[in-house]
């Protein structure tokens, strides 16, 4: 699919051709590329899948971020000074290439490293940098974007899910429970990442990079280190969440982070209320695609990864 964008790309950003390039990600969101310039230059090309989307809120936050020091991939500017193009209606974005190493999945065997820890104290810069941050684009989505995906599914829909009624019961309770917290103004508030996961960073020797920011958007911190927690935290069927990874993660996040954040009720809550946002994803993206996750056939709301991680913390919660 590159092929018939690059034309475009390397006439409106003025690059060296002509370009060549490779496809190294194929999500749900985005095509992304890499792209080499006739110099031998690589970029990183990522193509919206989603037609329309605004990502104008994403690129001033890196580009904000990326001018304060913080090492995060930077969106470059056209030759008209701007940070995308559009090609048939798909914002196209041109990052500057970093060359690292990217972990697909965290497992047991990264305990013997320090994967854990370089990418829980990148967090704490983050939010230290963007505590409090506001910008002048409105973003596309906010907390309960995803919630707000399931709960506009019909019944009948939903019906087709064993325990659909006790998944749409909780989703009721921790919405209203979580705009509550935020009305209350306890909790530090800024722009958050939204999808801190492993395969969100870039390792390179000394130091990692963060990437992907097309969820971000503003929320409470502690919603934004719950998904973290919960995605690094790992999972086996047998025995749950790790522990271990739990306390490295929490432990190297309050080393740089604007806050020093216990696992206590309060961040149990917001881990919570981020399985269940990816659940209802998760739900709303296999409605989308005819009761299917890839060639698996999908009928349980058990069937979701993020549930049953939901499930585990929802007991500690209680």
């Amino acid at each position: 699919m590159s092929y018939q964008y690059l034309p475009q790309v390397e006439s409106k950003y003025g690059l060296a051709g002509p370009l060549s390039s490779k496809l190294i990600h194929d999500g749900p969101d985005n095509y992304v590329y890499i792209v080499t310039d006739a110099n031998g230059k690589k970029y990183a090309l990522r193509i919206n899948k989603r037609l329309g989307k605004n990502v104008s809120f994403e690129l001033e936050v890196l580009v904000t971020l990326a001018q304060k020091g913080l090492n995060i991939t930077r969106p470059l500017e056209t030759k008209s000074k701007e940070y995308f193009i559009l090609i048939n209606n798909n914002q196209v974005v041109l990052f500057d290439f970093i060359e690292g190493t990217q972990v697909e999945k965290l497992d047991t065997e990264h305990l013997e490293t320090d994967v854990i820890e370089r990418g829980a104290r990148k967090f704490g810069e983050f939010h230290n940098f963007t505590n409090n941050m506001k910008v002048e684009t409105v973003p596309n989505r906010n907390i309960f974007t995803e919630y707000d995906r399931l709960l506009a599914l019909d019944t009948d829909t939903l019906k087709k899910f064993t325990d659909y009624e006790i998944l749409l019961k909780q989703v009721k309770t921790f919405y209203s429970e979580a705009q509550s917290r935020i009305k209350e103004g306890k909790e530090l508030y800024g722009v958050i990442h939204n999808d801190y996961r492993i395969q969100n960073l870039i390792y390179t020797k000394d130091d990692c990079y963060i990437i992907d920011l097309d969820w971000a958007c503003y929320g409470p911190i502690l919603k934004d280190l719950g998904l973290a927690i919960a995605e690094w935290s790992m999972y086996k069927k047998d025995t749950g969440p790790s522990k271990i990874a739990i306390d490295r993660f929490l432990k190297s996040y309050n080393e740089t982070a604007p806050k020093t954040v216990a696992y206590d009720k309060d961040l149990i809550f917001w881990i919570c209320f981020a399985c269940l946002s990816d659940t209802c994803t998760f739900i709303a993206d296999v409605v989308q695609n005819n009761f299917k996750y890839g060639d698996i056939a999908i009928n349980d709301v058990n069937q979701c990864r993020m549930y049953r991680k939901f499930q585990y913390f929802y007991q500690e919660l209680n």
